[in-house]
């Protein structure tokens, strides 16, 4: 048994926003009713959201009517964001994406989105590496 500590930060755009379904912390989106949009240029370029409710967040590929926060980013800044590699105040504050619609929300989703997925999560989605 190998004593590396293993990489679970998202390897793409697509598992970083999809991810996020999995960090999702109850106690901090217990009362919230929102949808976040995600308009994703460069490498994994899409529309994708995230619907919040009861306590839950579901992932889906596409557009969505008036979406509570919608977030205009290239796939490296969200991916170094998702990585905690930089930032995201900074990153829009300095101009690196955009952001509209309720800006509290966006000023939130680090406790909202605070809870750590387990290996098995990860796993069962097919977004580990084997390990050697």
């Amino acid at each position: 048994m190998s004593n590396q500590t293993r990489d679970l930060r998202p390897k793409t755009v697509l598992q970083a926003i999809e991810g996020m379904t999995l960090s999702l912390n109850p106690n901090e989106a217990k009362d919230l009713n929102a949808t976040i949009l995600f308009n994703i240029t460069g490498e994994g370029a899409g529309d994708y959201y995230l619907s919040i409710a009861d306590g839950k967040c579901d992932f889906s590929a596409g557009v969505v009517a008036d979406p509570t926060l919608t977030i205009n980013a290239p796939a490296d800044v969200w991916l170094k964001i998702a990585r905690k590699e930089m930032n995201g105040a900074m990153a829009l504050m300095t101009g690196k994406y955009k952001a509209s619609g309720k800006m509290g929300l966006l000023m939130k989703m680090d406790k909202i989105f605070s809870r750590q997925p387990s290996e098995a999560e990860l796993a069962e989605k097919g977004w580990l590496e084997k390990r050697q």
